[in-house]
């Protein structure tokens, strides 16, 4: 319970960095998409009832937050995580190198599916918009989950000691290294 509670707050923490504090302090059009990387760590993660709850939630509360397309971000959100479980029981899971391989996938299958599903959403010329960041968007998601997986052993120290998170104990001992 507490693990699904931590990734709550994390998930509105994410959401209120990718659509309040980045743009005002970066200026950028293209930013982070830190929920996506959340819901890929979601998917490879826990189970996918709790799973599907939570990206859900996540997905519906960046709806909420910044858009007024209602439920575009949670279908992709739940689309790449139904990607990630269907992926994910076919490879190593264990792997930490996979985790940016999907980031990049799930970046890749949201680009696919804002211009498949922007017409549904009065969106038509929305091709024009996320075609042009497409690379700098991938670059930029990959970048994000490189950095959260070198602060999540760090966080975990001083947010929650004592805490057991997936992967967290590899990273500290240099897994693979």
């Amino acid at each position: 319970m507490k693990r699904v509670a931590g990734l709550v707050v994390l998930g509105g923490l994410f959401a209120l960095v990718q659509t309040v504090v980045w743009p005002h302090l970066v200026g950028w059009q293209v930013k982070p998409d830190l929920i996506l990387v959340l819901a890929i760590y979601i998917g490879l993660t826990e189970r996918q009832f709790s799973g599907t709850l939570l990206v859900l939630l996540l997905g519906s509360c960046l709806d909420a937050v910044s858009g007024n397309q209602p439920g575009l971000h949670a279908i992709i959100l739940l689309s790449a995580l139904y990607s990630v479980y269907l992926l994910g029981s076919r490879l190593n899971t264990e792997n930490l190198l996979l985790l940016h391989i999907l980031v990049a996938w799930a970046t890749l299958l949201q680009a696919v599916l804002l211009i498949v599903l922007g017409p549904f959403a009065d969106l038509a010329g929305l091709w024009r918009e996320v075609l042009p960041i497409l690379v700098p968007q991938l670059l930029l998601n990959v970048i994000a989950a490189a950095l959260l997986l070198r602060l999540a052993p760090w966080l975990a120290r001083r947010l929650a000691p004592g805490s057991v998170l997936p992967w967290l104990n590899r990273l500290e001992r240099g897994h693979g290294a």
